[in-house]
């Protein structure tokens, strides 16, 4: 359900494998619906249209959280899904994913929920500052939310922002940005992928990198927060929990994707199963594959560098993969349309080690003109 990029990759998985992939789509150009075997296109609401897709797969996953969960709830008593809609349902709200965490024991920064006036006015008072300010829903990618450095601040922001429900997060200062990819199959086996170093510009993922260069004790704990999130959830399917390092040594969890992750594009040729291909084996009920992963760099194309003539390039084609004979690899999505910001592909490159792979990917990143972004193709 759903057909952006991610759904995208994981069709183009599955048919590897052999499985008739469907995907339900709003339009007919959206990236997933130029690859699937079968597309569904209607409104996401239309329950009807919905049944009928449910009736016609076995199992199905979502491309993004924001998806009405009536009607996955509908799917679901025609279909297999992976997540489970419940877990899909905390996803999409923070305010239920910060429940969710705090009731697992999960590590998460000091939070407070803020639903009305009343509420933001006895917050100030007792929160520790700086703080940010994040809508409970429909934020991603750094919108919906406010850094607040006084707690004369949070009522003005509150209402700067709608004066919607909100959660109050503590201001993380952290050493490294890095998520965790976790999978979990039907009789409960898990594999966990290695951790993920990530560094965003703007707040969108720039670069992602394995392994990861932090201590040792340090992915030790990520994982096992991952783990235990995917244990006591009853996952089935594909978790990636994103995390910060904090200066002061711990390890806080941010926000759970119930879905393959942009961090995790890199297993496409990293590792032995990519997280596509071990989300399609959950949901077809297959043994999952193994993670062994060489060291990799992934680094998003943003459409900031293909406006004005680039935009009409070839090689924006739908699942379009390049391969040079150094182990870079390029991935397109097929999106008709370039602006700022939007994700239009990306590049992975492995390496023997971690600082040759970065070099190969940084190499390639500049001839598509990363000068004009201020060349965040570094390590920064």
């Amino acid at each position: 359900m759903g057909a952006g990029q991610l759904a995208q990759m994981t069709c183009l998985a599955g048919q590897e494998m052999g499985y008739e992939m469907h995907v339900y789509a709003s339009r007919a150009d959206e990236p997933a619906a130029l690859v699937a075997d079968r597309v569904w296109l209607g409104e996401l609401r239309d329950a009807a249209h919905v049944r009928e897709f449910a009736q016609a797969v076995s199992a199905f996953a979502y491309d993004t959280e924001h998806l009405p969960i009536a009607s996955v709830r509908l799917a679901a008593e025609y279909a297999c899904a992976c997540p489970s809609p419940d877990l899909l349902q905390a996803t999409q709200n923070r305010i239920r994913e910060r429940e969710l965490l705090q009731s697992l024991r999960v590590p998460i920064p000091q939070v407070a929920f803020i639903r009305s006036e009343a509420e933001a006015v006895a917050v100030a008072g007792e929160f520790t500052f700086p703080a940010v300010l994040k809508t409970a829903e429909q934020g991603y990618d750094g919108k919906g939310q406010i850094k607040i450095t006084r707690a004369e601040g949070l009522l003005g922001a509150w209402c700067e922002l709608g004066g919607v429900p909100c959660v109050l997060e503590a201001w993380i200062d952290f050493r490294k940005e890095m998520s965790v990819i976790v999978a979990r199959g039907m009789n409960g086996d898990i594999q966990v992928y290695p951790v993920i170093d990530n560094d965003h510009v703007d707040h969108i993922l720039h670069k992602s990198s394995v392994p990861s260069v932090l201590p040792r004790e340090v992915q030790e704990e990520a994982v096992r927060i991952a783990r235990l999130i995917a244990d006591r959830t009853q996952l089935v399917g594909l978790l990636a929990v994103e995390m910060f390092y904090t200066q002061s040594g711990e390890v806080w969890v941010n926000e759970l994707a119930p879905r393959p992750h942009n961090s995790g594009h890199h297993t496409q040729v990293s590792t032995t199963t990519s997280q596509f291909a071990q989300l399609v084996r959950a949901l077809a009920g297959d043994k999952l594959g193994t993670v062994a992963t060489r060291p990799a760099v992934m680094l998003n194309l943003l459409g900031d560098l293909f406006l004005g003539a680039n935009a009409s390039k070839d090689y924006l084609k739908p699942g379009f993969k390049w391969a040079s004979d150094r182990a870079v690899n390029v991935f397109f999505y097929g999106k008709k349309e370039a602006h700022a910001g939007r994700k239009m592909g990306h590049i992975i490159a492995v390496g023997d080690t971690l600082p040759e792979a970065e070099e190969q990917a940084c190499a390639l990143y500049r001839q598509y003109g990363a000068e004009r972004m201020g060349d965040h193709g570094d390590s920064r």
